[in-house]
């Protein structure tokens, strides 16, 4: 048995290759695709679409004409030796083979098995696992020429594989950000937070609020291109409109919502929100937004870095709140700041939508919360550099399900900034796995090896725009081939080395 990695040809690798004795596959001149003509492929343009996009991929490559090769539907006795036959079927062969996640992959819908004889027989449970099936197909067919006879077994341990960009301190352009998800659908990322909203700019065009945008912004038509690209290539896309922190641009022209300390200093950014007005601002924002990525299932709507979580005394008027308006006997202010956030999701859980923040303010061992974060919140774990900050073995024992953005491996923080350093490929692959999560300088791992706990659904490498003249679109995406790539092997294998990778 192999389990191939990308240090063998330029793909992310495949949980399972049981090669038989003997007997390869070829392409020949005769070959075709064949869909399997049933309840789930017939009429199916999706499948359709997605065939093609990875066949144009490979043109040029696989035959000698340059042509791609013909899709047809029917397969059985039609079938030719060297055709591709495609199947969208929910059973499958779904033996337990207890590798990293719960039975296998089963149940995973982006579990695929490849079947290689005389022809090539893809069973899948949907189109995105189709995609993936046919790029492994493809790629190794590129490689070497041929495919031993066999069976290719996949799926992925994490189920959620993300890149988020953060564009609201830096323009980049819609071309630039159709490329990125591009390659993530060719590294299997399935996952694009989009970030558009920080205190040095706000990216994203808004009718309901023109005044918050800064010079240069996606419009709303780039922004449904995106969308509609990111569908095709089965990337979700997740918006991201941080608060009641990080809104310094959006509110560079409403000075009256900024939160003051007792001494009527302003927090930079930092929102009031026991101000009726200022909350109302923000749904607006958001009602409008959730219009915008309708097709979307998560909406992150941040709560980090509101205000230095250990100094709420600051700002009595958050205290009062929870008291006068909460009726929270001896409510503090961090009452106030989680019954912002749960408003916030409760609006978005209205609609449909399931709802992330930050975990930096949340469960801190230093303040005492009477209201408990809703927890259908899921939560994006990015850090624990306070000692206060609540460990995510707490977090999860609360109900929440989590998503690993460690930023001491999945940061690439334009011009190295706040003490970050640009990671690499070979860090992540040396160090990191989706069971390590961020811990503070000196103190114990946050650490799950093995089985990783169902709470645990994804990982994000993330790129914040601190600088954003640090580096170019083209620089960009260069820094960040590598470490991607590192970080989407791993989401997809597991923790697992090379050696462990090859054993027989």
């Amino acid at each position: 048995m192999d389990k191939l990695t990308s240090d063998q040809g330029p793909f992310p690798g495949v949980q399972q290759y049981i090669k038989a004795s003997e007997g390869q596959w070829r392409l020949s001149d005769e070959s075709r695709i064949r869909i399997v003509d049933n309840a789930r492929s017939e009429g199916n343009r999706v499948l359709n679409d997605t065939i093609l996009i990875v066949l144009s991929e490979y043109a040029g490559s696989l035959t000698p004409s340059d042509q791609l090769l013909s899709v047809v539907y029917g397969a059985g006795e039609s079938s030719a030796s060297g055709d591709i036959i495609i199947e969208l079927n929910d059973s499958g062969d779904n033996e337990d083979n207890g590798a990293g996640v719960t039975g296998g992959g089963i149940g995973s819908p982006e579990r695929y098995v490849i079947d290689i004889g005389e022809s090539v027989h893809i069973t899948a449970p949907g189109e995105r696992a189709v995609m993936y099936a046919m790029r492994t197909l493809l790629q190794l067919l590129v490689t070497d020429g041929f495919l031993p006879y066999g069976r290719i077994t996949d799926y992925p341990v994490m189920p959620e594989r993300s890149l988020h960009i953060d564009i609201g301190r830096k323009f980049y352009t819609e071309d630039w950000i159709l490329e990125q998800i591009r390659a993530m659908s060719r590294l299997r990322l399935n996952t694009l937070q989009l970030h558009f909203s920080e205190n040095e700019g706000f990216r994203l065009m808004s009718e309901s609020h023109p005044e918050v945008m800064s010079d240069q912004y996606v419009t709303k038509q780039e922004m449904k291109a995106i969308i509609h690209a990111a569908q095709r290539y089965h990337v979700d896309i997740i918006p991201s409109l941080d608060s009641p922190g990080h809104l310094g641009q959006a509110l560079r022209t409403h000075p009256e919502w900024l939160l003051k300390d007792s001494e009527g200093n302003a927090a930079p950014g930092a929102l009031d929100i026991t101000n009726p007005a200022a909350r109302r601002f923000v749904l607006d924002l958001i009602d409008e937004y959730a219009g915008l990525f309708a097709g979307s299932r998560y909406f992150h709507i941040g709560g980090d870095e509101f205000i230095n979580f250990a100094e709420f005394d600051k700002y009595p008027q958050l205290a009062e709140y929870a008291r006068k308006v909460l009726n929270i006997e001896s409510g503090t202010g961090v009452d106030t700041y989680i019954d912002y956030l749960n408003g916030v999701a409760e609006h978005l859980e209205s609609a449909g939508w399931t709802v992330r923040a930050w975990n930096d303010g949340l469960y801190r061992a230093d303040q005492t919360q009477r209201v408990a974060p809703k927890s259908s919140i899921q939560i994006t774990y990015w850090t624990k550099w306070h000692p206060m900050m609540a460990p995510v073995e707490d977090i999860m024992a609360k109900g929440h399900q989590v998503i690993n953005f460690n930023d001491g491996y999945l940061y690439y923080v334009l011009g190295e900034n706040a003490g970050y350093t640009y990671p690499t490929g070979e860090k992540i692959r040396d160090s990191w796995h989706p069971g390590l999560f961020p811990i503070q300088t000196g103190a114990p791992k946050q650490e799950y090896s093995g089985a990783y706990p169902l709470e645990i659904i994804g990982c994000t490498f993330s790129i914040w725009s601190d600088k954003p003249e640090a580096q170019s679109e083209a620089e960009v995406a260069e820094g960040i081939r590598g470490p991607l790539r590192a970080m989407a092997e791993l989401a997809w294998l597991g923790k697992q080395d090379a050696a462990e990778q090859m054993a027989e």
